[in-house]
């Protein structure tokens, strides 16, 4: 069994679902010690189709930026790795720091991201859907994003739907956006998905057919959105 573990010690975490220009990259150790490090698994078995995803995380340096990788079946860092319980369930496990150093030129914040590189449309009909639990050292005061598709556009890719949680509650944040990227033809919608609690499992699906999204909790129907008729149905994602 598969769910994604989030282990916080900062105010954002971000899990996303596309990015390319990848280099690869092993074994990072300064998060942790060496011998903390190998105490925990590998994260590549435990991915459905391994070699389809990608890893950004932060450099280390705010000149650096964040570095991307791709997934081996010996890389782990002290932002990714896997976790194995008691019961042999695994998971996969993101940590951050509030000290991490390095963002993306437009992030406002240190995150670690899961990409995955499968093109699709918003005329596809595809869905993603995931299992997670967060911990962090101020949940009440902690914001995270754990899960969102990007629009590829023609000047800049910009998030559909981003999954958030803040103050305990969870939202689907909906944009429409236009062909360019930077420009919606209506306001921001948002979807109420209940409240967590810190050590709490939720399961999401995001689902898409033919430019209608549909919002799942815990395989609750939560919300149903129309994007607006000038969103590209066409563009790959």
């Amino acid at each position: 069994m598969k769910k994604i573990l989030v282990c916080i010690f900062c105010i954002s975490i971000f899990i996303f679902t596309n990015c390319k220009d990848s280099t690869p990259l092993l074994m990072e150790r300064e998060y942790c010690t060496e011998e903390e490090l190998a105490t925990r698994e590998f994260p590549y078995t435990m991915l459905s189709d391994p070699d389809t995803w990608n890893l950004q995380y932060p450099s280390g340096s705010v000149e650096g930026g964040m570095k991307t990788t791709f997934l081996t079946e010996d890389f782990k860092s002290k932002y990714f790795s896997g976790y194995k319980n008691e019961d042999g369930i695994e998971y996969l496990r993101f940590s951050l720091d509030a000290s991490d150093q390095g963002k993306s030129t437009n992030g406002s914040s240190v995150r670690a991201e899961l990409s995955n590189r499968r093109n699709w449309t918003l005329k596809d009909k595809t869905s993603l859907s995931y299992s997670f639990y967060l911990t962090s050292t101020n949940f009440s005061l902690a914001k995270f994003t754990v899960g969102q598709f990007l629009q590829h556009c023609t000047e800049k890719h910009s998030p559909l739907c981003r999954i958030e949680i803040e103050n305990g509650n969870i939202i689907a944040v909906v944009n429409n956006y236009l062909p360019d990227g930077r420009n919606k033809p209506d306001n921001t919608h948002k979807y109420s998905m209940g409240s967590i609690n810190q050590y709490q499992e939720v399961s999401i699906k995001i689902e898409i057919d033919n430019g209608t999204m549909n919002l799942y909790r815990d395989n609750e129907l939560r919300g149903t959105h129309v994007f607006h008729k000038d969103v590209s149905r066409d563009f790959t994602n």
